[in-house]
């Protein structure tokens, strides 16, 4: 827009100088001049005015085609325009404030306008009486252009899987089972882009009086070069006054660099073309291909969805009941088909049990033992010593029977120990034989050889069978073993006698022994009845053979025999009960700790049964948090550790009392006292302390009055000890 210059010319310079002095603070943009009287756009030389009157608030047509907004009250307002304004012309009073916007900077728009200052109103602004705004058209007039540039791309993300298994072989028994866990691992990419493309509208709008005539428009890209366009017409195209014409454009483009991306509208005749701008800039993807995944396993199923790198695991649990061989297991992604597979062998293996049969005929001898002594019950006095005399006898009887006898093998051909619940052997109708194994597991690829033996009512023809029963286990998925049941394996052989067989000597000797005397000899049927004597001493003495204590006592001890040939054995015992009298602490009195140390369970003095009556373990009672027993604190030194030195006299003073010694008031009130701080603190942090602690003195002022009651120097005195 082209300003008129020289429009103060008819003005009288010396009144704008004296109007500029009394101007208040400008608008946003310029500082308006004052002008005396009622100037017009044309008085100041443009060759348009558009005025508004009153200058209410509002949106006025300018010229068919733009259009001004007022924004305000009667002193102050802004404005917006959409064609260009040269100057602004505020009247009010007797004069006006001009707003110029010198070229080529034409305003579109302003805040803060007034009319001219009020000297009666301390030179605040007039109200305003109109509003004109001044504006020429160029003399080429141009379009008005803009686009958009909206891009797109998609990003594709690519996933890896992978499948394990643990373990993938099993060697199993049958009746054996094993679980595996499977574990399905996906992994994601950091994503690949691709199709990058722009799109956007071109919008050309005519806001000129004049018709344009477009030629073309063309658009391209930086780097790239010219896209299509899309405008629906025909060109050369003319547009109205007021008139906009859109088009659209599209291109892929080779990769995601930012770009510019220009279009320009060409014209013929009086209004010019224009071009407008827009950045190519990719954000975000618009499109995500596989941002998530669905995994699915031919043997668990769905496995569930993954947004980022994950797992899921299941397990199968494998017998030989069915499942022998090679087990073949497939996960995929669905989205992209891509899988990985694992395998789990299952080896399954039973034992063998194979047995012979050796039949005979054998005179076997019967034992029985009987154990005797010379007294049942005692009463001793303290240091008594008392003789027991004791008989051992042994008796035998014999008889002709049939007997079976023979080997039993059972193999494990499987990489893996087999273990027994146990081996045994029957024969028909009922007859059970005893079996002699060195063990109950048979090693893995050998074999556990037993014997057996049993004797028959007659010698008539029978089937024996030797059944070995393997404990089964569930193993899961770290090899770890729980117990599930059992399974029998057999085998048989036939018991046949030969009527010519000769009859062998069984059991004719046994070896004797007695929990006394340890072994007492070997007696063989030639020389039955045989009796074995031996004596031992009782009481409550150091040369005693059997140790008494004061009180009640009870000692029973017991004679074996173990025959040579089949092991058979036999037992008998005896009791004697023995009463050991002491003599007795007098009632009413104290002990001191080092009497009490030597009277509990363990000696070496004896037995005070004041003991007894500490709760709930005796001389092994927990003493508060010591971390010892009664026993052990009255034995540990003290050391200096005021908590000794306190627990040693609280202990002595406690089996005083229960021993059945009177206490004082006050020496019971010091004996609660130390009872709460034992029960709050240790050895350890007694020991911490210094020696003028408050706490630790505390312990030794209750350990002396205890340590007095306990001597007899309160309370109802000492006993003699």
């Amino acid at each position: 827009m082209n300003v008129k210059t020289g429009f103060l010319t008819g003005f009288s310079l010396a009144a704008v100088a004296i109007a500029l002095a009394m101007v208040p603070a400008a608008a946003s943009y310029v500082t308006p001049t004052f002008v005396p009287g009622n100037p017009s756009c044309t008085d100041l030389g443009y060759n348009f005015g558009f005025k508004v009157e009153p200058p209410n608030s509002g949106t006025y047509d300018i010229d068919g085609t733009n259009t001004v907004t007022i924004t305000g009250n009667m002193v102050y307002f802004e404005w917006s325009s959409t064609l260009g304004v040269d100057a602004v012309i505020v009247k009010g009073g007797t004069a006006a404030n001009v707003y110029v916007y010198d070229p080529p900077a034409e305003s579109f728009g302003d805040t803060g306008l007034h009319s001219p200052p009020n000297p009666n109103r301390k030179n605040q602004p007039y109200e305003l009486s109109h509003i004109e705004f001044c504006y020429d058209y160029e003399l080429r007039a141009a379009l008005d252009v803009l686009k958009t540039a909206e891009t797109t791309f998609t990003r594709t993300f690519g996933w890896e899987i992978d499948k394990n298994v643990t373990p993938e072989m099993w060697d199993l028994f049958t009746g054996d089972s094993g679980t595996s866990r499977y574990t399905v691992s996906v992994s994601k990419d950091d994503g690949t882009d691709s199709e990058w493309a722009v799109a956007g509208t071109i919008t050309i709008t005519n806001n000129t009086p004049e018709e344009a005539t477009i030629q073309s428009v063309l658009d391209t890209i930086s780097g790239f070069g010219a896209v299509s366009v899309d405008c629906g017409v025909s060109f050369p195209y003319t547009l109205p006054p007021g008139g906009s014409l859109e088009c659209s454009y599209s291109s892929p483009l080779p990769d995601g660099a930012t770009r510019t991306n220009t279009v320009t509208v060409t014209t013929s005749g009086n209004v010019d073309g224009a071009e407008a701008v827009a950045e190519v800039t990719f954000g975000d993807p618009t499109t995500v291909v596989n941002d998530a995944v669905t995994v699915e396993d031919t043997f668990a199923g769905p496995l569930g969805g993954f947004g980022d790198d994950g797992s899921a695991g299941y397990e199968r649990t494998f017998t030989c009941d069915g499942d022998e061989g090679k087990h073949d297991n497939k996960a995929t992604i669905v989205e992209t088909g891509l899988s990985d597979s694992e395998s789990v062998t299952v080896r399954c293996y039973g034992l063998t049990v194979t047995k012979t049969a050796a039949t005979s005929f054998a005179h076997i001898w019967r034992w029985t033992i009987d154990k005797l002594a010379s007294d049942a019950d005692l009463v001793l006095a303290q240091g008594q010593l008392f003789q027991v005399n004791y008989e051992v006898t042994l008796d035998a009887m014999d008889e002709f029977v049939n007997v079976v006898s023979g080997d039993i093998w059972i193999a494990n051909p499987a990489p893996i120990d087999a273990e027994l619940t146990g081996v045994s052997d029957v024969v028909s109708l009922g007859i059970v034989a005893d079996v002699d194994c060195p063990s109950l597991t048979v090693p893995a690829g050998g074999s556990l050889h037993c014997t057996y033996r049993a004797e028959l009512p007659d010698a008539s023809d029978r089937t024996n069978t030797a059944t070995a029963t393997l404990q089964n286990y569930a193993y899961d998925s770290a090899g770890n073993p729980t117990a599930s049941g059992t399974t029998d394996f057999s085998g048989s052989a036939n018991v046949t006698f030969d009527p010519n067989g000769l009859a062998e000597e069984v059991d004719e000797c046994v070896d004797v022994t007695d929990t006394n005397l340890g072994f007492l000899g070997t007696v063989c049927e030639d020389a039955v009845p045989q009796t074995f004597e031996y004596s031992l001493w009782f009481g409550a003495h150091a040369d005693a053979d059997v140790p008494l204590v004061c009180g009640d006592n009870e000692h029973t001890n017991t004679a074996s025999f173990v025959t040579r040939d089949t092991g058979a054995t036999g037992s008998d015992d005896w009791t004697v009960s023995a009463l050991v009298t002491c003599e007795q602490v007098s009632e009413g009195c104290t002990l001191t700790p080092g009497y009490w140390k030597t009277h509990s369970e363990y000696g070496p003095a004896p037995f005070d049964e004041a003991w007894e009556l500490i709760l709930p373990s005796r001389k092994d009672t927990p003493f508060f948090l010591s971390g010892q027993t009664y026993y052990e604190v009255l034995w540990t030194e003290p050391s200096e550790n005021a908590y000794y030195i306190l627990a040693h006299a609280y202990i002595a003073a406690g089996l005083n009392q229960l021993n059945g010694a009177s206490i004082p008031a006050d020496v019971l009130t010091a004996f609660n006292d130390a009872t709460s701080l034992l029960n709050t603190y240790s050895p350890a942090e007694i020991a911490s302390l210094q020696g003028d602690d408050p706490l630790r003195q505390r312990f030794i002022t209750l350990a002396g009055v205890l340590d007095a009651y306990n001597n007899g120097l309160s309370g109802p005195g000492h006993c003699s000890e």
